[in-house]
């Protein structure tokens, strides 16, 4: 199995960890799953953690993904949704 650094770029210097995973998705998926633990705590501390990153690099030390703490908090887009706001809203143009 493919070895992960994981490093926490939060409000306290945070230790890095190596990691055994499957793959790169099941990294970011455990890298969600962690910052989503972290963010609760950083919460109940009194801390605004959405500036908080994780970052994932491979064996040979290149970062692969960036997680975002504030990607986890923002809502999703609905599926077919446009990305910018139109001048009528609830009219979608076509173009």
């Amino acid at each position: 199995m493919p070895k992960f650094r994981f490093e926490f770029i939060e409000s306290t210097a945070q230790p890095a960890i190596q990691v055994d995973m499957e793959n790169l998705d099941a990294a970011k998926a455990e890298a969600k799953r962690a910052a989503k633990e972290a963010m609760l705590d950083g919460i109940v501390e009194g801390v605004d953690p959405t500036s908080w990153v994780t970052r994932i690099y491979d064996e040979a030390g290149y970062l692969v993904a960036t997680i975002g703490f504030q990607d986890l908090v923002a809502a999703p887009q609905a599926v077919g949704q446009a990305h910018e706001q139109t001048d009528e809203p609830g009219v979608m143009r076509s173009g």
